[in-house]
């Protein structure tokens, strides 16, 4: 038995984006991000949520990771976070 161990890279993608950005071109940047991930090797991207940013551009990450799982080989996608609603305010 080998003591080689492989180096493993991942990425959280944060989930703000300018505010003057357009957003259809956001979202696509985001998934060729993911792309270029897979392609690099990247073992893992976690996505990110932030409802209460009031701008955020990927209110369900769930959503964002079936495109990107739709476009990718082998890196695992996973939510950076699953928010519960609130009802204080």
């Amino acid at each position: 038995m080998t003591l080689e161990t492989k180096l493993r890279f991942g990425a959280f993608i944060a989930p703000f984006h300018p505010l003057d950005e357009n957003p259809t071109l956001a979202i696509q940047r985001d998934l060729e991000l993911v792309q270029h991930m897979d392609n690099l090797g990247f073992e893992e991207a976690w996505i990110g949520e932030h409802h209460s940013a009031a701008y955020e551009l990927i209110a369900s990450p769930e959503v964002f990771i079936a495109a990107a799982a739709e476009r990718t080989k082998h890196i695992r996608l996973g939510t950076g976070v699953s928010s519960c609603p609130t009802t204080t305010r």
